[in-house]
């Protein structure tokens, strides 16, 4: 006779059985930790790429006074060490976006993911500035994929009621690379030399591709391959772009005939791309697409917006250098409060995107950015260093705000078949106004400035310099501000 106990928790018991499993599954959902940990992992995946891409940047700019040393260079052509690397992240989004529809993001990401971490290492074992500059610029193709196609990913693993919140946690790993970089390249030039920062890319990227390998799904492409991406196309594309950022990257020195060259051939190939779009049987861009007006308004508020932000990066460290006399540990510390408000506000703006609205959140983010911009062509010359953390402090959380809304606004409403090139569109945006504001605002700057070289100004120069500039920038938030009022928002 079998025991009461026996019974109790036999295995063979039918009874006891479905008992068991009914419990398990009221007050330990399988599925849905398995779900949640799968989607915590792919988020996971995600975030690194995007933090590589980031940091990819801001942690070679510190090291360019090392370089300079190092391979007895100019600074013209150490300058390239970062110059290459958004030209090519710049002209390869696109590309990277089409691929990964056609070809599966997984499939593409972990390509991109490879393509960053061997140029890292190649990176580090350079021997000349030309060879660093290229495998730089390898590593910028790299990191178009990240980028692109990690927020394709996010976007397609999100719940839809949960896109701002992915949007958001993009914008915060992007910030923390923009934090991280200065400072932790510091530590490492302190200790090692300038190959290690390289080497931390490396093994960054080996962590990710392990990450990918481990929680990333197996997808199918989601437009079909109606024959290879067109050559001819991209190589307009890579000479608009490259043209266009040629004429603006040359500065002052330069500028005459040499630049007006540049610019027509921008025109010409930029023209011819489009020509050949509408002729191409599989299209890098469906022209179609542009024919939204929600998009085009994103894309040129986009644009606008990064201007701002470029010009934050361009013009603060000579307004507290110069301006305001500070000396570079606090210069370092009052320049690290932006990304740091940048952390902390990311996220929570992609959660109020989901309560509140794409479109409404964007006009917020749009007011904040104008506010800041404001306030920084008019306080810092008033309290110094106190009106600039003000002016930074409203910038920043607004500058949050907008790109989790716009990037909702279009990644939600744009539909699934063109997730890559939309993503790409959006990418290519932003670092054409990154490139923009780099180049026309530090131009502006350095006029109104009216000293060369520039760190020569006497502080009342810069300061008349930093207004001048940051009210330009206003204009230019002022007008997507416009924009995105006349038409009602976007994506509500």
């Amino acid at each position: 006779m079998t025991s009461l106990s026996q019974r109790r928790y036999s295995s063979s018991d039918p009874s006891c059985r479905d008992l068991w499993h009914s419990i398990r599954r009221v007050c330990f959902p399988e599925n849905g930790f398995v779900m949640k940990k799968e989607k915590a992992g792919i988020q996971l995946v995600v975030s690194l790429c995007v933090l590589l891409a980031s940091l990819g940047t801001s942690i070679a700019n510190i090291a360019l006074p090392v370089f300079e040393g190092a391979f007895s260079a100019t600074f013209q052509s150490v300058q390239w060490v970062t110059i290459s690397y958004l030209l090519a992240t710049t002209v390869s989004v696109m590309i990277a976006g089409k691929l990964a529809d056609q070809s599966g993001h997984t499939r593409i990401l972990r390509i991109g993911i490879l393509l960053f971490t061997t140029a890292s290492l190649l990176c580090a074992v350079a021997s000349t500035i030309p060879v660093l500059i290229l495998f730089r610029a390898v590593q910028g193709i790299g990191a178009a994929v990240l980028m692109t196609v990690g927020i394709t990913i996010s976007k397609k693993h999100s719940e839809a009621l949960k896109i701002g919140s992915a949007m958001g946690l993009i914008g915060t790993m992007s910030a923390i690379g923009t934090a991280l970089g200065p400072s932790v390249g510091g530590q490492l030039l302190s200790v090692w030399d300038w190959p290690s920062i390289f080497l931390l890319l490396f093994f960054l990227g080996i962590l990710a591709f392990g990450l990918s390998l481990r929680y990333l799904p197996e997808d199918k492409p989601t437009t079909q391959k109606t024959g290879r991406i067109h050559l001819p196309s991209v190589l307009a594309l890579v000479l608009s772009i490259a043209a266009y950022a040629l004429s603006l990257t040359l500065g002052r020195k330069y500028a005459g005939p040499g630049t007006g060259f540049l610019i027509l051939v921008c025109l010409l190939s930029g023209g011819m791309f489009f020509y050949l779009q509408k002729r191409s049987s599989s299209p890098l861009i469906d022209i179609g697409i542009l024919k939204n007006g929600m998009l085009r308004n994103a894309l040129l508020a986009n644009f606008l917006v990064s201007n701002l932000m470029m010009t934050t990066l361009i013009v603060g460290p000579f307004f507290l250098t110069i301006g305001l006399k500070l000396d570079k540990a606090t210069v370092g510390w009052v320049m690290s409060i932006g990304p740091l408000i940048s952390i902390l506000t990311g996220i929570p703006a992609g959660k109020f995107v989901d309560k509140k609205g794409s479109g409404s959140i964007i006009k917020t983010g749009l007011l904040c950015l104008l506010a800041g911009a404001i306030n920084l062509a008019i306080l810092p010359t008033v309290w110094g260093v106190t009106g600039y953390l003000i002016g930074i402090a409203i910038v920043t959380p607004g500058y949050q705000l907008f790109q989790a809304g716009n990037n909702t606004a279009v990644m939600a409403n744009t539909g699934n078949r063109q997730d890559g090139v939309i993503s790409g569109m959006l990418n290519l945006s932003r670092n054409l106004g990154l490139i923009t504001g780099a180049s026309i605002m530090g131009a502006l700057f350095s006029a109104a400035v009216a000293t060369e070289p520039v760190r020569l100004a006497k502080p009342e120069n810069i300061l008349f310099g930093a207004s001048v500039t940051f009210g330009a920038a206003a204009v230019l938030v002022g007008l997507a501000g416009i924009k995105s009022y006349r038409k009602g928002g976007s994506g509500e």
